[in-house]
């Protein structure tokens, strides 16, 4: 039992203990706490009075600034900054720099330019005023040169005026003159011109006459059945393979290719003669002698020797000229033909003056020394409307030139040439495809091409004279 009161005895006193402590300690904490805040109080009534007097200070210090800017002490922020943009915008300078120093700046310098602006002007000035004095100098100078040239002028303008009222008197006088010179001409020209108008008149009468007679001859000649044309040649000897001999030669400017036609020895007008034949000369054999092979007859009425031979191209040591009309189309292919009549009249020695190329463009000139014009087929289709003006155009020349008119079957016809006949050309100038056989029949191509079946068309080409 006493020991148990001893226990909580010191637990009692344990308990007392700490409660002493713990309020010991709470005492020193809220005795520490008190001083701290009386120390910070203190500090922050230092700092109170000091903030107190710096604001005085700096209120006194921008009453003073407002005042050196102009501005009243009670003027608010606003109105200084609206004050400050407008003198900004009004007197210049940096609006970024939010100081008046950049205005000051920015007046000083413009008014050093100025100054320097004015000090350049007045030198100018000053320069201006000594040109000025030079300038006036120099016009005094002048005006009196100019008043004793105009004295001069003047002078000279009354001499000048006095020769020109002498000169006028004397062109007048002239022109009198002149007049009555052309008046007498007048009269001289319009008795010429008179008697020119009489003889033109009478010219063209005459003219008139003469083309009227001009045309009853070609008429006269067209209507004979005579034209006096004479045979070239004759054949002196006939073969019964094709081959015969005729009587001209290298003396006869004869040439190898050239063609003529035959009839009988009976008839005198070659040109109206009935043709029995044709013949081509291969070979001149001296000065008149030359072979020939015949490339068209009739079996009826063969070629015999004394048969007379005619070429309306050939002449006996003369070259006859031609101009070629129309659309020329030989074989009725519907393609021209024009370049190988042409070459046609040239191997047989003619000339070619004149000819309607298929552009409808004239070539060449048909004059008075054209022996015929040959006339192919009018160009009447649409392709070849553009050829009507030239076919007109050289009928019209042919006319005025007395040209005799000839068809182009009749022409190939009196020269020897056959357009269905089909001709290989030996000797060199034949090559080897001209002899291919056909498909079937063993014929030539170029006879299965034609449907003849005897051989291809002669191309002409042109040899020189001696072969």
């Amino acid at each position: 039992m006493a020991a148990r009161q001893d226990q909580g005895l010191q637990i009692a006193l344990i308990v007392f203990v700490f409660l002493f402590v713990v309020f010991a300690a709470m005492s020193y904490l809220f005795y520490k706490s008190s001083s701290d805040a009386k120390a910070n109080v203190a500090d922050l009534q230092k700092q109170m009075q000091e903030k107190s007097a710096s604001e005085s200070k700096a209120k006194e210090e921008n009453g003073k600034f407002r005042q050196l800017m102009g501005f009243g002490e009670v003027d608010s922020a606003e109105e200084v900054e609206k004050t400050f943009g407008d003198d900004i915008k009004k007197y210049g300078g940096d609006p970024s720099s939010g100081s008046y120093r950049t205005v000051l700046d920015a007046v000083f310098k413009a008014k050093e330019e100025t100054e320097g602006r004015e000090s350049a002007a007045k030198e100018q000035i000053k320069g201006l005023k000594e040109s000025l004095l030079a300038v006036e100098g120099a016009k005094e100078k002048q005006v009196v040169e100019f008043q004793s040239e105009m004295k001069k002028a003047q002078e000279d303008a009354a001499g000048e005026r006095n020769r020109f009222e002498h000169d006028r008197k004397g062109l007048e006088d002239t022109k009198k003159q002149l007049l009555a010179n052309l008046e007498t001409q007048r009269t001289t020209y319009e008795g010429q011109a008179a008697d020119k108008d009489a003889k033109i008149k009478e010219l063209d009468d005459k003219l008139g006459k003469s083309e009227h007679a001009k045309q009853n001859l070609l008429a006269e000649v067209s209507k004979s059945s005579d034209t006096f044309e004479v045979a070239d040649g004759r054949v002196s000897l006939a073969n019964q393979d094709g081959t015969v001999w005729i009587n001209l030669g290298s003396a006869d400017s004869l040439r190898r290719q050239i063609t003529f036609s035959v009839f009988d020895a009976d008839q005198h007008d070659a040109a109206k003669a009935t043709k029995k034949g044709s013949l081509e000369v291969t070979k001149v054999l001296g000065d008149h002698l030359a072979e020939a092979r015949v490339t068209d007859d009739d079996a009826k009425n063969p070629i015999l020797a004394g048969d007379q031979i005619y070429s309306q191209v050939w002449h006996r040591g003369k070259k006859l000229h031609f101009a070629l009309n129309g659309v020329i189309d030989v074989n009725g292919d519907g393609h021209s033909d024009l370049q190988m009549v042409r070459d046609l009249v040239e191997l047989n020695g003619g000339v070619v003056d004149a000819y309607l190329g298929e552009d409808g463009k004239v070539n060449g000139e048909i004059t008075v020394n054209t022996r015929y014009l040959v006339m192919g087929k009018f160009p009447e289709s649409a392709t070849q409307t553009g050829m009507q003006k030239g076919w007109q155009e050289m009928i019209d020349a042919g006319k005025t030139n007395g040209v005799e008119v000839i068809k182009l079957d009749k022409f190939l016809n009196q020269i020897g040439y056959a357009p269905k006949d089909r001709t290989v050309q030996m000797g060199a100038a034949a090559q080897h495809d001209d002899f291919v056989p056909g498909p079937e029949t063993g014929e030539s191509t170029s006879a299965a091409k034609t449907g003849t079946g005897n051989f291809r068309p002669r191309s002409p080409v042109r040899i020189p004279i001696g072969m």
